[in-house]
């Protein structure tokens, strides 16, 4: 506080020009040297309260612990929520990307073959493990398996 206090008075008093530029900001440095000193006369009788109180220095070290501990906790926190975020940006974009060039390449009608051509492959797969869950609970299959085959074969998909 001293070092604020000398460094004014040197303003103040070298250069007149000086003098009428700070001159405006007197009543600022003058509220924020009296907020400085109440402030530094709450902290030196909190820091003699503890120094004097070993119980309560425990419990400040104690709390000042938990709260670095709480704001590391924090910026992991944050940390983990940015790479989250950015691997599920990276994901919905490289997916319409792709899906972008897949109908680029492809073209519209392209595009309508190869997802029928995955349904049905789909149904087959399904078919045949309905049946073999079926199979498997004891009872007789149905040919669903052979059913889809069938229905591929004279061009229904849906």
């Amino acid at each position: 506080m001293d070092v604020v206090q000398d460094w004014a008075a040197h303003f103040l008093s070298t250069h007149p020009t000086q003098a009428l530029l700070l001159a405006s900001y007197t009543p600022y440095l003058s509220t924020l040297s009296s907020a400085l000193l109440l402030t530094k006369s709450w902290l030196l009788h909190l820091i003699d309260t503890i120094s004097h109180k070993p119980d309560l220095a425990t419990l400040a070290l104690l709390l000042v612990i938990v709260l670095v501990s709480l704001k590391i906790v924090d910026m992991l926190w944050q940390t983990l929520l940015f790479w989250v975020r950015l691997v599920r940006r990276l994901v919905f974009w490289g997916g319409a990307v792709g899906l972008a060039l897949w109908l680029w390449t492809r073209g519209p009608v392209g595009v309508v073959e190869d997802v029928g051509f995955w349904v049905g492959a789909w149904r087959v797969e399904y078919a045949g493990w309905k049946e073999r869950e079926i199979g498997a609970r004891g009872g007789v299959g149905s040919g669903g398996r052979q059913q889809v085959v069938q229905q591929q074969q004279h061009g229904r998909w849906f």
